[in-house]
């Protein structure tokens, strides 16, 4: 029996060395493959089915080891090119998981939209609630012009930011928009940014949303 170590290998990485195992003079048609991922296990499982093999799975330090046996010479014979021996085997990848694009939200009023002052104040508490409540928070949060007051002292809002503060979420205050409103010694959550920070934050990867 062939023994392959697949730790820290994706698919379809150890069905394809195991593929090949089997066909080595000296596999007397068993492959013992130690996986760390259940998709391996699975497709493992698939490829001995494929084969009229047995196939056994027992739980080891850091994952799995999958015993493929019982493949005849003949059965171990696959058409040419991986793809198509995959393919016979019923294994197919599932695609890589896209990596979720970081955001960037700039606040630049004291209210959500415009029409009823009251209103925008409502909306926009309950739009930052949610935000600190979601299961993956913003990036970054940037408060400028009026929407400064909302990280000082007597915002309402000051508990929810500091809840997005607390869940990995950088806050950030424009300096600037701070002293023209006398507000910076009443900074109470996140920190001080400016003009060329911002900038940046604009030009960067992060998607943009302003408020």
């Amino acid at each position: 029996m062939v023994e392959l170590n697949c730790f820290g290998e994706t698919c379809p990485k150890p069905v394809i060395r195991a593929m090949k195992a089997l066909q080595e003079p000296g596999s007397a048609g068993a492959v013992r493959v130690l996986v760390d991922n259940t998709v391996a296990v699975e497709n493992l499982k698939r490829l001995a089915a494929s084969k009229q093999g047995a196939v056994s799975v027992a739980e080891v330090q850091g994952g799995w080891a999958v015993e493929i046996s019982g493949v005849s010479e003949a059965d171990a014979e696959w058409p040419s090119g991986e793809e198509a021996a995959l393919a016979e085997a019923g294994i197919a990848c599932p695609a890589p998981e896209a990596a979720r694009q970081q955001v960037t939200v700039f606040v630049g009023s004291r209210a959500l939209g415009q029409g009823s002052p009251e209103l925008g104040d409502i909306l926009l508490k309950g739009l930052v609630y949610a935000m600190a409540q979601a299961e993956e928070p913003p990036h970054r949060i940037v408060f400028f012009n009026d929407g400064a007051a909302l990280t000082c002292e007597g915002s309402p809002l000051v508990d929810d930011v500091r809840e997005l503060e607390r869940r990995g979420c950088e806050v950030l205050t424009c300096g600037t928009c701070l002293d023209f409103h006398g507000l910076r010694d009443r900074l109470a959550v996140g920190g001080v940014t400016n003009l060329y920070a911002i900038s940046e934050f604009v030009l960067g990867t992060d998607k943009v949303v302003t408020l």
